[in-house]
C-alpha cells in the first residue's frame, strides 16, 4: 500500500533456512557447483560497476529478491538465484537500485522477476503458520468481515501478521502485501499497535484483499494498480483519512 524500503525489495524478510521444493512443485534450481561460478561473476560485475568490493550471497526464498547493507569496506549483497543468469540491462539495475535507490532501476528488476516467478519457492517454512491474532487487532476477523461487506465472500486467503523486520533504519514502510502463490495477505506487526486506529488496519487489509480480485497482469510491475483497482478502492470508507493517517504518522510506524 506504499513503497517498499530502500535496502530491500521487496519488503518482509523471511528466513534463508528453507526447505526442499514440494514434489509438486516444478522449478530450476541451480546446484551448488553450478551457482558458486556464477555468483562470482555476477559479484565481480557489481563490483566493477560499484567500484567496492561485494560480498555477494545466494538465497532461495519466496519474498526477498534483493537486500543489502553497506559496510564501511564493502557491500553485503543477497541476490535471489533467479538474478544468476541476468542480462547485462538488468545487472546495471541491480547495482543502480543498491547505489542509488534509482526507482526506475527497481521497477526493472520486479518486472524482470515477475517474469519468471515460476523459479520463485512456492511453499512456507514448516511450523510457522500466519499469525492472524496479535496484541490489538485480530486480522482473521477483520479479514472476515471486510470478505462478507465488501466482496460477497469470493477472497479465498490465508491472513496473518508478517514476520516482523530485523533493526534496520528505513525511510518508507509496505503496510501490507498479497501473495498470490500462496493466497496470502500479510500485514506488517507495526500496524498492531494500541495507537492505531482500526480504520486504518481495516483500509490496509482491503487494499491486500483487492489484489486477489484485481491480479497483476503478465509484464506489469507487481505493485502496479489498474484503474479498476484504484476505483474501486476509492469506494472504501475513510480511505483518505486512512491515508492521511500513515503520512502523518510514518515516523512512528518505522519505528514500530
Amino acid at each position: 500500500m506504499s513503497l517498499r524500503p530502500p535496502m530491500q525489495l521487496p519488503l518482509f524478510d523471511v528466513p534463508t533456512s528453507e526447505p526442499a521444493p514440494s514434489p509438486g512443485e516444478r522449478r530450476s534450481i541451480p546446484t551448488h557447483a553450478e551457482a558458486l561460478p556464477r555468483a562470482a561473476e555476477l559479484a565481480h560485475k557489481l563490483s566493477q560497476l560499484l567500484k567496492l568490493p561485494v560480498h555477494l550471497t545466494l538465497m532461495d526464498n519466496r519474498a526477498t529478491l534483493v537486500s543489502f547493507r553497506r559496510l564501511p569496506e564493502e557491500l553485503r549483497l543477497r541476490v535471489h538465484h533467479l538474478f544468476l543468469d541476468a542480462p547485462e540491462p538488468v545487472v546495471r539495475a541491480i547495482a543502480a537500485f543498491v547505489g542509488r535507490g534509482d526507482a526506475r532501476a527497481r521497477a526493472l528488476l520486479e518486472e524482470y522477476s515477475h517474469g519468471k516467478k515460476e523459479r520463485v519457492r512456492r511453499t512456507r517454512r514448516p511450523g510457522a503458520p500466519l499469525k492472524a491474532r496479535g496484541q490489538c487487532f485480530d486480522l482473521r476477523a477483520i479479514y472476515e468481515r471486510l470478505n462478507t461487506t465488501h466482496f460477497q465472500g469470493r477472497i479465498q486467503a490465508e491472513i496473518g501478521w508478517a514476520r516482523r523486520p530485523g533493526p534496520k533504519q528505513r525511510r518508507t514502510i509496505r503496510l501490507g502485501i498479497y501473495d498470490d502463490r500462496l493466497r496470502e495477505l500479510r500485514i506488517h506487526p507495526a500496524l498492531d499497535q494500541p495507537h492505531v486506529p482500526a480504520f486504518v488496519v481495516d483500509a490496509v487489509v482491503f487494499h491486500a484483499m483487492l489484489h486477489q480480485l484485481f491480479p497483476d497482469e503478465p509484464g506489469n510491475c507487481p505493485s502496479s494498480h489498474s484503474p479498476e483497482f484504484l476505483e474501486r478502492e476509492r469506494a472504501f470508507p475513510l480511505l483518505d483519512s486512512a491515508l492521511r493517517w500513515q503520512h502523518d504518522h510514518l515516523r512512528s510506524l518505522l519505528r514500530g
